[in-house]
């Protein structure tokens, strides 16, 4: 399995002036093994981050972002970019542009989704800042993508009619996990475990979240719902001993990442992979540590324990269950997506936010 997470990607810094030397300014991509998940209608779909660390005591603001995408004969299938031009200038969608002496912030790559056929081989991105005196210094980083092989045939966590109701695009809480944050550095954490991490609601036939008012956790159609393992595996981590109540021991994140999700299993699979189940009911988990498992075994119901807003399914799919793993993509092999009246076979198997799918 380490061959499969082995680091093919290569950086490159380029400066301008010679009043800033390379050392000042280090553009990181991670994670280290940067992964091209395929969607639907040929999307191609490249989730990571640039860690930017300033070294200098001068201030370095943000101007241009671009990026330029490469097939495998090197030439070019598209150019993209955020600039500061106009009224409303695109560069404000990044909220991190301003580097104020020596720092170091996580940048989440803006350019994350490409339809095209053709298949990608490398991102040439181009950093334009400028200093308090406007003088510009153009920073170029490559970043070489792989596709995404899944090893293992997944089924569905939940049956019935889902809402993805958070997945990873750009705009997900899940992506957009700032490890680099001191206070999450603080607990050890220093990749995005919850990178291809998703929250799944289920639906009655109306497609409504729950009945009456929702006031209570017993009104969602989550809540107490049944829960299936996606694969065959080893269970390797339980937790049942927390209340439905929304709550967690913060200082506990420090020795165990999973505390984050209350009641929680996590399954090994065959290739190594890990599932992680959280969130889930009280006195409803159905396996322990060192079960043998099978692929649509019942093993727990959706709660709402540790920290939860309503009740609903934390599914992902990871390295490990340390604080250094990284989050793996995810393909279902039992779902179709609805469209209205209208039901298909997803092609890839990847569901992304807002989708409505239905899994048997």
């Amino acid at each position: 399995m380490k061959n499969h997470f082995f680091l093919t990607l290569f950086l490159f810094v380029i400066m301008t002036s010679d009043a800033f030397s390379q050392d000042k300014m280090l553009i990181e991509p991670k994670p280290a093994t940067i992964f091209i998940e395929l969607g639907n209608n040929n999307k191609q779909i490249i989730n990571f981050d640039f860690l930017v660390s300033h070294k200098s005591k001068d201030t370095l603001s943000l101007d241009k972002l671009s990026v330029s995408v490469f097939d495998n004969d090197n030439n070019l299938l598209q150019s993209r970019f955020l600039d500061n031009n106009g009224t409303a200038p695109s560069i404000m969608m990044l909220p991190k542009r301003v580097w104020n002496g020596e720092i170091a912030q996580l940048i989440f790559n803006p350019f994350s989704e490409f339809e095209i056929k053709t298949p990608i081989k490398k991102l040439e991105y181009e950093w334009t800042f400028s200093n308090n005196a406007r003088k510009e210094f153009i920073f170029k980083s490559t970043v070489y993508p792989q596709k995404y092989i899944q090893k293992t045939k997944l089924q569905f966590p939940v049956k019935g009619r889902i809402l993805v109701y958070d997945a990873h695009d750009h705009n997900s809480h899940h992506r957009r996990f700032d490890y680099n944050f001191e206070p999450i550095k603080a607990f050890g954490i220093n990749t995005n475990f919850m990178r291809y991490a998703y929250d799944f609601v289920i639906l009655n036939n109306e497609n409504k979240q729950f009945q009456n008012k929702g006031a209570t956790d017993q009104d969602y159609f989550s809540f107490g719902s049944q829960i299936y393992a996606i694969a065959d595996g080893k269970v390797i981590y339980v937790a049942r001993q927390h209340k439905d109540n929304k709550e967690f021991d913060v200082m506990k994140l420090k020795e165990n990442p999973l505390e984050l999700y209350g009641n929680c299993v996590a399954i090994q699979h065959n290739d190594n992979s890990v599932s992680i189940y959280g969130h889930l009911k009280e006195n409803s988990v159905k396996v322990k540590v060192n079960d043998m498992v099978k692929a649509n075994q019942p093993i727990a119901q959706i709660g709402v324990s540790g920290s939860s807003f309503f009740p609903h399914l934390h599914f992902e799919v990871r390295t490990a269950i340390t604080n250094n793993a990284e989050g793996l993509p995810s393909y279902f092999e039992n779902i179709l997506l609805l469209e209205g009246k209208l039901k298909k076979k997803s092609k890839t198997g990847l569901v992304e936010t807002g989708n409505i799918v239905e899994a048997k």
